[in-house]
């Protein structure tokens, strides 16, 4: 388990990464049989489903004494292919989840989900922030 001090702070735990990449499988899955489906719809985190499994997710880890700071759910979420719009909300149902927020959801995810993670994530190391890409100079004012 991952502890909360200063030099951990751009880091996730192998199980939070699992989670959420069970989130990931859950939300991107495809709609409908793959050869009627040209117009590649997926679900988002608009989906009940989808709201669900995060809200579960964050439980579960919570519950089981991992500690994820929503900013790095993001940007995970973000460097593996989410649309920004649906990493958002991933941020703001994790700050939920921490803050004690008491959302109504089913459980997908089943009460057995953190031993799955936690044995999908033997062994792997951490995942490590890499930080603010460099896309140019900031905009500064000029008086």
């Amino acid at each position: 388990m991952a502890e909360s001090d200063d030099s951990k702070v751009r880091v996730l735990d192998p199980v939070v990464v699992e989670a959420l990449k069970s989130i990931t499988r859950r939300v991107y899955q495809r709609r409908g049989p793959t050869l009627w489906d040209k117009f590649r719809r997926y679900f988002s985190m608009l989906d009940n489903e989808s709201r669900d499994s995060a809200i579960a997710a964050f439980e579960h880890l919570r519950h089981g004494g991992y500690d994820f700071q929503p900013f790095l759910v993001r940007r995970w979420a973000t460097a593996n292919g989410w649309k920004k719009p649906d990493a958002q909300l991933l941020d703001d149902y994790a700050a939920g989840v921490l803050a004690g927020v008491k959302y109504h959801h089913a459980d997908p995810m089943g009460r057995n989900a953190i031993q799955t993670w936690q044995r999908a994530a033997n062994g792997k190391p951490p995942w490590v922030d890499p930080g603010r890409s460099q896309m140019g100079t900031p905009f500064t004012r000029r008086d």
